[in-house]
Order: C-alpha cells, then sequence, then structure tokens
C-alpha cells in the first residue's frame, strides 16, 4: 500500500509503501504522474519512502508495470529521492543511477537514510 506524502510541491510526488505494493498503486502512481504530465510539467521529482515496503507481499505484476512505465517515461523523470535503511537498497540505487541517472538533462537517483528523510524532501524539491 502506499501513502501519499504531501509536498506542497507541484513537481514531486512524495509516497510511502508500507506492507506491499500492489497493482491498484501502481495504477495510481501512474496516473499522478499522467495527472501532472498533463498539467504541463515536462519533468517530475519523485521521493519514495521505502524502509516499510515488504517485497514477499508486494506483487510482482505491479514491480514490472512499474519499472516499463518509467522507462517509457525515463525523460521526463527529474531527481529521485530514495528513502531507505538498507545497505543493499543503497548500492541498488547507486548502480540504477549508473545506468539510468543523466545529470544534464536533470534526472538523478540518489539513497537517503531514514534519519536523512528532511534532507531528500529538501534535495527532490
Amino acid at each position: 500500500m502506499i501513502k501519499i506524502i504531501d509536498t506542497k510541491k507541484d513537481n514531486v510526488i512524495a509516497v510511502e509503501f508500507k506492507g506491499g505494493y500492489e497493482v491498484e498503486d501502481e495504477q495510481r502512481l501512474e496516473k499522478m504522474f499522467d495527472e501532472k504530465l498533463a498539467s504541463g510539467l515536462s519533468q517530475i521529482n519523485l521521493l519514495a519512502r521505502i524502509d516499510k515496503l515488504s517485497i514477499t507481499k508486494s506483487s510482482w505484476k505491479a514491480m514490472w508495470d512499474d519499472g516499463m512505465y518509467g522507462l517509457k517515461h525515463l525523460n521526463n523523470c527529474g531527481k529521485i529521492a530514495i528513502v531507505g535503511n538498507s545497505k543493499v537498497e543503497e548500492f541498488l540505487v547507486k548502480v540504477d543511477n549508473a545506468f539510468f541517472g543523466n545529470t544534464k538533462k536533470g534526472r538523478e537517483e540518489k539513497y537517503f537514510h531514514v534519519d536523512d528523510y528532511d534532507k531528500a524532501l529538501e534535495w527532490c524539491g
């Protein structure tokens, strides 16, 4: 399940994952992203707090669809802040950024520990 976090910033989508990530959650995120694009924004920043996400309770279809949607809209992605509490997550974010990051286009993915949530929000906005 996702919980939307109000950032009061038009170009930011911020969510907290709790429990599993389901198809309905993925569709909700797609809709939010599409609405921001339709409003005239060309690049959207994302903050995802994943420290309470359970992979075993998540839908593989939701994660696959999320990845495919992200690749399709790669040029519309700006900063992506991943907030978690795992060295594995931190490593995966670095790998992801190495492949998909492009600072010239404003696209960068960065990991923040849960203790640095405020820094992640500031960086993303």
